[in-house]
């Protein structure tokens, strides 16, 4: 069965070819199998408006808006193997939502030119796809991205100022690429479930970054940020998770948070004024923090058994403020390596057979060890 309602047209082209239209509206409804609907509302049109609604199996769904204003674009699918494909291009204050449920589904959402464009993609089901990108000269755009169900994908890029980006992923084996070029950029992204993967890039000025992983094992995050006044934040749970940051520039902050065993956190910052924070609750858990530059900071804990924290500082004026505090803990480890001239390290440990190795190059530096309980090493070396 295959039903086809095409919606009203107001002041539709007289031709195909036609270069100018203006206040369009359409209006599609498809149930049955192996659908296919297009609306094309084209070249230097305003103030258009598109729906599309499907619900069968293998259906199809296309929008093209060409250079139009205000445009809106609607489309729902429900049933299995389900396309929908939306292309605004240079346009401004336009919308595009896209809802899909089933498995296998592909949603492509392309916002190209223009400002203060919202686009929005939801996914329930499993092997789901999102393609969504922001840019050329685009503004104060914002992208909420949703998918549940195991092995979905999302892609994401946003060019311009003002970007806003939010998405959620739920339940086990999901990937997301994220990319944000410009200034005033948000990000945010909460995956819960296992083997999940994220890659996040931001370059520019003023973003900020959170990602979220929660009940994950096997997840891996992946976090770029270059320019200056960075800030992210990463948060684990689980075990066997890996979370690699890269702060290139100045006055960068970087928050990263891990709770199970045998978590790996390596976070590298270059530059001058950058600060990095961390806390590892658990057991066999490793954090790995290098900084290059001049008056940079470090400061974290670990709490459990048999954690590592090894950090390498090069420059001048730089901090480092680390403990292992648990009482009742034990086998843990700290290395710290300072290279330059007049740093200051504090570093304290808790419980038994617990060691500390500090290394200092140069001249005006000073370290302060603390450990308390039974069997504890500590080694200082300067030079």
């Amino acid at each position: 069965m295959k039903i086809l309602l095409l919606g009203v047209a107001i002041t539709m082209l007289a031709g195909i070819g036609q270069a100018v239209a203006s206040s369009n509206y359409g209006n599609q409804f498809q149930s049955g199998n192996s659908n296919e609907a297009n609306i094309s509302q084209v070249s230097e049109s305003t103030n258009n408006t598109a729906y599309q609604w499907q619900e069968g199996d293998n259906n199809q769904s296309y929008v093209g808006q060409s250079f139009s204003d205000n445009s809106y674009v609607d489309q729902s699918q429900i049933g299995t193997r389900n396309w929908a494909e939306t292309k605004q291009v240079n346009q401004e204050d336009s919308e595009a939502f896209t809802y899909q449920e089933g498995e296998g589904n592909m949603g492509i959402l392309h916002q190209w030119g223009g400002s203060r464009n919202t686009a929005n993609a939801y996914q329930a089901g499993r092997e789901n796809t999102i393609y969504l990108d922001q840019y050329v000269s685009s503004n104060d755009n914002l992208a909420d991205m949703e998918q549940g169900g195991n092995d979905n994908m999302s892609s994401l890029v946003q060019e311009g100022d003002g970007n806003y980006f939010r998405s959620f992923q739920v339940f086990d084996s999901n990937v997301f690429y994220g990319g944000q070029v410009g200034n005033g950029n948000i990000g945010d992204l909460f995956q819960l479930g296992l083997e999940n993967t994220a890659y996040l890039v931001q370059t520019g000025d003023f973003n900020f970054m959170e990602v979220i992983q929660r009940a994950s094992n096997n997840s891996m995050v992946t976090v770029t940020q270059d320019g200056k006044g960075h800030y992210s934040r990463v948060w684990q749970g689980g075990h066997d998770n890996v979370v690699i940051g890269t702060q290139n520039g100045v006055n960068n902050f970087s928050f990263i948070q891990t709770f199970g065993f045998d978590n790996t956190t390596k976070l590298v910052q270059s530059g001058s004024v950058n600060m990095a924070d961390f806390y590892q609750w658990g057991e066999t858990n490793l954090a790995t923090i290098d900084q290059t530059g001049n008056s940079n900071s470090v400061s974290g804990a670990s709490e459990g058994v048999a954690n590592t924290i090894d950090i390498d500082q090069v420059g001048e004026l730089n901090l480092a403020e680390v403990g292992q505090y648990e009482l009742g803990s034990s086998d843990n480890i700290i290395v710290l390596s300072q290279n330059g001239v007049e740093h200051s390290a504090y570093l304290g440990q808790i419980g038994s057979e617990n060691t500390t190795f500090v290394t200092q190059t140069s001249a005006n530096n000073m370290a302060s060890v603390f450990q308390l309980g039974d069997s504890n090493v500590a080694t200082t070396s300067q030079n």
